[in-house]
């Protein structure tokens, strides 16, 4: 990234990794800086995690079984990823 300020687009590009906590901490903090002072980003922003928190309210998740787990780490391992 390289730059402290973000651009609108990039800002907005960062909303999903934030909202989804993939984002690493450099874009994380370049990204709320950005918002503090452009709204319709931060509108986006605060839309999306209350859907993301929504849609998990009402759709709750289950851990994939252990047999499942294993078997896609053993195709991962057997060509290496």
């Amino acid at each position: 990234m390289g730059k402290s300020q973000l651009t609108k687009y990039e800002a907005l590009e960062l909303i999903t990794p934030v909202v989804d906590d993939e984002a690493c901490k450099e874009k994380r903090r370049a990204f709320f800086d950005f918002i503090e002072k452009n709204d319709d980003v931060r509108r986006k922003y605060e839309s999306a995690k209350n859907i993301k928190s929504l849609m998990q309210s009402r759709c709750p998740s289950s851990r994939a079984p252990e047999s499942l787990r294993s078997g896609i780490q053993k195709l991962l391992q057997e060509n290496n990823l």
